[in-house]
């Protein structure tokens, strides 16, 4: 540990000398580090997982990729604004190693780091603490798995409260930037187990005869309540996903450089613009926080983080440097920093979201954007339903989900694929020349492209949701809507809550005030599962 410790004030030492126009500290720099890194690397493998030691690679992940940056800035001309951008990939490597100091800094010890409060193992643990009241059988009960007094009852049930306004606090938290569709289910999702905890709470404190079957039921209703909201959140996330990718196009920054240069410094549609931007960025923000749960290992799980903390640190300097007179060099730096780790964001969601999911979910947007045009004709809408399928294209393109296509039967996956391909190419050109078609033909070839879809998705076999089926959840929650009244003020307390650890990715800094605005897409989906499910609830706590 104070080997580590030295290394870390080395290169602190030796990034201050960056200052003082030494043209030699960036080696000595990345010398220093390797050296850290090795001994880093040698201590992680002899150490179980831990989020200490899942901080000290984001630390690491962080500091290699402003290092590439700073020799990016400093290949440019030497001038004031290059000379911002230096300083400012030099302050995020500063922050990262002060964050490793004081990791292994003495009286500082890696345990305590604050464990993990992903959803998806706050739901696991409350399900096995729920699992010691359901598994109760007056006939035929193991004393060693029930609780054995009402005061380990209470206790279980202040364990299991404490970990579902965990649960609740990140649910809220992601229903402030769902689609509008999602908003309403989620709230009534979240009353609902609220409502069921609060019983069974009420359950614990009066012993009576039939006090551990009373237990039990209500012990059931919470479990039915998690399961339905974690199955909805699933299906909003990959919603979201969409919507999101194609708002990362929509809402670009280049985009918003030419709108701030062509208009008044109070213009509206600018700070639209802008505001449609920053949801979007919130927005991945939240499915990059769940997308880690799923990850399935390490280096996927520290891939996104890395990409999240960028984006958190960007947040106070990308927007303001576009606004900024004099400022073109060191937004243009900022810009191509933000879509190297966009791309990079979008790469790693497409290796954990499960291909057979992503595929159902494109087809239910496909088929939704078709039943609209067929009712009022709109060439943007099929442009956006032509660009959402890119998603797909692109998923296929990574090895690992390129695998499943070869892996079907007479590797029919991979013809439908490239059927697939070329009708969108179709698509996309006869959207070219949309006003010199009749509508009719124009849809006639989104309707072949979604028959292809249906086949391509049909072949990859049976998956978790099969397609077609009605949503469960509509007619129970119009059977809640009139239970609510009196849980919404027991939901007020978890407005505040984020997934994130403390509020943030990695860096401490003070978020750029957000307009009151979120834009929804209209276009709606339903369909959801992501790789690695079972494998990481067996490694969960």
């Amino acid at each position: 540990m104070e080997v580590l410790k030295k290394k870390l004030e080395l290169c602190l030492l030796i990034l201050n000398r960056s200052n003082r126009g030494d043209v030699n500290w960036l080696n000595d720099l990345c010398a220093a580090l390797l050296e850290f890194s090795t001994l880093v690397h040698s201590s992680l493998c002899t150490q179980k997982q831990s989020e200490a030691s899942e901080l000290v690679c984001l630390c690491l992940s962080q500091i290699m990729i402003c290092i590439r940056q700073v020799e990016n800035a400093m290949k440019l001309a030497c001038g004031t604004s290059v000379s911002v951008s230096h300083q400012y990939f030099l302050d995020r490597i500063q922050w990262c190693l002060k964050r490793l100091l004081h990791l292994y800094s003495e009286g500082s010890r890696a345990d305590k780091v604050g464990p993990e409060c992903s959803f998806l193992k706050l739901v696991d643990a409350t399900l096995d603490t729920l699992a010691l009241f359901t598994s109760h059988n007056e006939e035929n009960t193991d004393p060693s798995n029930s609780p054995k007094s009402p005061q380990e009852v209470l206790t279980l049930s202040q364990n299991i409260r404490a970990n579902i306004d965990l649960i609740l606090g990140q649910s809220l938290g992601f229903a402030n930037v769902a689609l509008s569709q999602d908003k309403t289910a989620l709230s009534a999702l979240c009353q609902k187990v609220i409502r069921e905890c609060n019983a069974f709470q009420n359950e614990c404190q009066v012993p009576s005869v039939s006090y551990q079957a009373n237990l039990k039921l209500r012990a059931m209703t919470i479990e039915q309540a998690l399961f339905q909201l974690e199955d909805f959140i699933n299906d909003a996330l990959l919603r979201l996903v969409f919507t999101c990718f194609l708002d990362f196009e929509r809402f670009s920054v280049d985009k918003i450089r030419t709108l701030l240069r062509n208009s008044s410094d109070d213009d509206a549609l600018a700070d639209e613009f802008i505001a449609d931007f920053d949801v979007n960025i919130d927005r991945a923000t939240q499915i990059g926080i769940f997308a880690i749960s799923f990850a399935p290992n390490l280096k996927m799980k520290t891939m996104m983080r890395s990409c999240l903390a960028s984006f958190e640190s960007l947040d106070t300097t990308l927007i303001p440097s576009l606004q900024a007179h004099g400022s073109d060099l060191h937004s243009a730096i900022l810009e191509q920093h933000f879509n190297e780790e966009a791309s990079k964001f979008k790469a790693a969601l497409q290796e954990i979201i499960d291909s057979r999911a992503l595929l159902g979910c494109g087809l239910e947007i496909l088929s939704s954007g078709i039943s609209a045009a067929e009712k009022l004709y709109d060439k943007q809408r099929l442009e956006d339903l032509a660009q959402m399928a890119l998603l797909l294209i692109e998923h296929f393109q990574l090895e690992v989900n390129r695998k499943v296509l070869t892996e079907t039967k007479n590797q029919v996956g991979e013809e439908y694929y490239h059927q697939f391909v070329r009708i969108l190419r179709e698509c996309k050109a006869i959207l070219m020349c949309a006003s010199q078609v009749e509508p009719q033909r124009i849809l006639k070839r989104f309707k072949i492209l979604r028959t292809i879809l249906r086949k391509l998705h049909g072949c990859l076999g049976a998956g978790k949701h099969e397609d077609g089926l009605p949503n469960p959840l509509g007619p129970l929650l119009l059977d809640d809507t009139h239970a609510t009244k009196g849980v919404d003020e027991d939901l007020t307390q978890f407005s505040g809550f984020t997934t994130g650890l403390g509020g943030s990715i990695l860096y401490d800094t003070e978020r750029r005030s957000r307009v009151n605005r979120a834009k929804d897409n209209k276009i709606t989906t339903n369909a959801l599962d992501i790789k690695s499910l079972k494998q990481n609830r067996m490694e969960m706590c």
